[in-house]
């Protein structure tokens, strides 16, 4: 009776790590394929990470990070971005990586073979492109003047021209009307010209004050 106790005890045992292993593989294989619907939806996601003030990780899609040329190449030149850290503040790359974002999600949009006919025009689709400057309005709007200074630093070293685009815009906006000693109270610069070299200068280049 003992042996044939044991003998079901371990036949139970081997049938419970069998189950074990299935519900394992089981699981490997649902996340295999929750991992590979992700990655068919959203594209390949590739790891970046800001080094000021903390070292945040961003997830961003590979279309979007390629919206950088600077981006680009380090993606072609390396198996992976997850070593890549960027010398740009979080709160910078915030902006930067919602920008990439968008835009890549619109030209995603946009490569839509069947477009609703009244939102395409020649093949353009004019009512997203009109949705999407309005968007980028908005994110720009919503900078602090130093936040502004911060991003064009960054898309300039990233050399993302649409986002160099649109901050550019809004600095020449932020300008526009005003008079030297207004610009230098917007953007907090100083004036290191004496009021003689002020007034020289002002009487050298007349024809421009005489605009004001």
């Amino acid at each position: 009776m003992a042996g044939e106790g044991e003998k079901r005890g371990a036949m139970e045992a081997e049938k419970g790590e069998v189950e074990k292993r299935g519900d394992v593989a089981a699981a490997l294989e649902e996340g295999k394929g929750v991992a590979e619907a992700k990655e068919v939806a959203g594209g390949k996601m590739v790891i970046l990470w800001s080094s000021l003030p903390e070292k945040k990780r961003y997830d961003v899609p590979e279309a979007a990070a390629r919206l950088s040329v600077i981006l680009g190449h380090m993606l072609d030149g390396c198996a992976n971005g997850d070593d890549v850290v960027l010398p740009v503040a979080s709160r910078t790359l915030d902006t930067v990586f919602e920008y990439c974002s968008k835009h890549a999600e619109a030209t995603k949009s946009d490569s839509d073979p069947n477009p609703s006919a009244e939102a395409s025009v020649g093949g353009v689709n004019t009512a997203a492109s009109e949705n999407l400057e309005d968007w980028d309005r908005n994110l720009v709007d919503r900078l602090s003047t130093d936040d502004l200074y911060d991003v064009i630093h960054a898309a300039n070293f990233l050399e993302i021209k649409g986002l160099l685009d649109i901050v550019y815009q809004r600095a020449a906006d932020m300008i526009k009307g005003k008079t030297p000693d207004e610009i230098r109270a917007t953007f907090s610069i100083a004036n290191d010209f004496t009021q003689e070299e002020e007034d020289e200068l002002r009487e050298q280049y007349a024809w421009i004050f005489d605009r004001e």
